[in-house]
């Protein structure tokens, strides 16, 4: 009964070394990824400052159809439900790393009958028997070295990132999705437009058949007014075109059937042609900056990289595995629990490598490249950042100067119009004054539309280069051990 006693020691004693062995080889915290010396970011001149959250900005616009388009999309969009199973599948991975660096125990059973030599054995022994055995087998390699911490910490920055690469795609999904919209909406406006211009010209064409069979007008006015009637329904092929493509973006993007996406924006409605005032979100430029998606990605990705080297080197060093085992063989399986068929052993081991033909070296060379390739893609994704943030703060300036611009156009042009109008009926001016008036003041029109159109884009850009737009899609693993 004692070796039995000592027997149910051995499993205790393997998982208290493993316990302390754990406890002594647990890495440091690592430290974050230092973040890029970023310049100083230059606000819009135009954009006013407001208390305006950078979460839900889209909310920003007052747009009941563009709120639901973004929440559902949020919800049904086929690339982030990908990018859930990305992230299941490295939880998943993180979950192997840390269970390497628990103990293992397993439970072994066999039985079998053989015969053996008789050779040497007397002559009534019998050559045939059976062998029956149950253990439970326990292992446990103690990370000196901290080779199967720092895998762990690796799979865990790798599901960092796959997370953060889920928020990027939620990020982006948003700011598209606002795009198509009110491009959409710009389309719907430049429809209205067209629509009007072209009943105008419908009339004028009417009139002008009307002088033809009076015998007082010309052919060539008449086939100028049909020219221009063409080149109406012209354009408003190329606007419906448009539109069935923005819907079918929208579509798309929203994880929703086209019938769908088309009853939302129906009835049609157009861009609201009131002044469009940008505006900054609340909080520090370069902190929001820094809390990007994809800056965060790309950090994570980092962190990983460096976490494999560490695992690479530590695998070079001396490995050192304790096991133990306590069961039971016998001949006969009446007797697999009795005390005499009682077995146990408990035995510990170390390898090192002492030629592998520079396996282990190549690995670690391997893994430092990458980490040098990885820190080079960092830099490039900060610089970016920065980059976009410049040309948003410009857009925002620009597409409002242009938008006065093309509203002081439209005024222009439209009293030139009606100067024309009044010219010919006075006689002064001809009906080739009077087209070149209404053809300017129609393309002034539409390219007011799509000045208003770019200003929300401008805005849409700015919110996306802050780092809008992801907030509830991240649950980050940065604290979870």
């Amino acid at each position: 009964m004692r070796d039995v006693r000592a027997a149910f020691a051995v499993l205790p004693l393997v998982l208290a070394l493993a316990g302390c062995a754990t406890s002594m080889s647990a890495p440091e915290a690592r430290a974050p990824v230092a973040a890029a010396t970023l310049p100083a970011l230059a606000p819009s001149a135009s954009a006013r400052p407001g208390e305006l959250s950078i979460e839900r900005w889209w909310t920003s616009f007052s747009d009941p159809a563009l709120e639901r388009l973004i929440d559902e999309a949020l919800e049904r969009n086929l690339d982030l439900v990908a990018a859930a199973a990305r992230v299941r599948e490295a939880r998943a991975r993180l979950d192997q790393a840390r269970g390497a660096q628990a103990p293992r125990l397993d439970l072994q059973a066999q039985s079998g009958r053989a015969r053996r030599s008789g050779d040497g054995l007397p002559a009534n022994a019998s050559l045939i028997g059976s062998s029956h055995s149950i253990s439970l087998v326990a292992g446990y390699e103690i990370d000196l070295w901290g080779r199967l911490a720092s895998a762990s910490d690796a799979a865990r920055q790798r599901l960092l990132a796959e997370q953060w690469a889920r928020a990027s795609i939620a990020w982006s999904l948003t700011a598209q999705l606002a795009e198509a919209h009110f491009t959409l909406r710009a389309v719907q406006r430049q429809v209205e437009i067209s629509e009007a211009v072209r009943a105008s010209r419908a009339a004028t064409l009417s009139l002008r058949r009307r002088e033809q069979s009076a015998g007082i007008g010309n052919e060539f006015d008449l086939r100028r007014a049909e020219a221009e009637l063409a080149a109406t329904d012209a354009t408003l092929v190329t606007l419906a075109r448009q539109r069935v493509d923005l819907e079918a973006t929208l579509a798309l993007l929203a994880g929703r059937p086209l019938a769908e996406i088309s009853s939302v924006e129906a009835p049609r409605q157009a861009l609201d042609t009131t002044p469009f005032a940008a505006r900054l979100p609340q909080g520090d430029a370069a902190t929001m900056l820094l809390a990007r998606p994809d800056v965060r990605e790309a950090e994570a990705q980092l962190a990983a990289a460096q976490a494999d080297i560490a695992a690479a080197r530590a695998a070079t060093l001396p490995a050192i595995t304790l096991s133990g085992a306590i069961g039971s063989d016998v001949r006969s399986l009446s007797n697999l629990f009795s005390g005499p068929g009682m077995v146990w052993s408990i035995a510990s081991s170390l390898s090192q490598a002492i030629f592998d033909g520079g396996q282990n070296r190549a690995r670690v060379t391997e893994a430092d490249a990458r980490a040098d390739a990885v820190l080079a893609g960092y830099r490039k994704v900060v610089l970016a950042a920065v980059l976009e943030l410049r040309e948003a703060y410009a857009d925002v300036d620009l597409t409002e100067q242009a938008a006065l611009a093309d509203r002081e156009r439209v005024v222009a042009l439209e009293r030139a119009r009606r100067l024309a109008a009044l010219g010919v009926a006075n006689g002064g001016l001809n009906q080739l004054d009077l087209l070149d008036a209404e053809r300017n003041a129609f393309q002034a029109q539409l390219d007011e539309a799509g000045a208003q159109r770019d200003q929300r884009l401008a805005q849409i850009a700015l919110f996306k280069a802050l780092g809008g737009g992801h907030s509830g899609v991240v649950t980050l693993a940065a604290n979870s051990h």
